[in-house]
């Protein structure tokens, strides 16, 4: 099996994260299930927790995707209502002009 380049590993990463959401994963075990380095893994969270995707429990010490990631499927999803909605109303103004 090919070793997955940094990219890719940290996108599997944040997919193990949201497997782990109600618990968390600390270094070690995001690394087990990894399959990689803990030195892989603390780069690849310090990049996550800067852009504000993962935080650090006060009680647990372990990681967990934040709301920020979780987010993004609502973004998406606005994105998707403010096209149908535009497409809609393409739609209902061709109708008006063909009658």
């Amino acid at each position: 099996m090919e070793k997955p380049n940094s990219q890719e590993r940290i996108l599997a990463e944040v997919e193990k994260l949201a497997e782990f959401s109600a618990d968390g994963l600390n270094n070690k075990q995001l690394a087990f299930e990894m399959k990689t380095t803990e030195a892989a893994i603390c780069r690849d969270l310090k990049l996550l927790e800067k852009r504000e995707w993962i935080e650090r429990s006060k009680t647990t010490g372990r990681w967990r995707l934040t709301p920020k990631f979780g987010n993004l499927a609502g973004t998406i999803m606005k994105c998707f209502q403010t096209a149908k909605l535009k497409l809609t109303e393409d739609e209902a103004r061709y109708a008006s002009a063909m009658q």
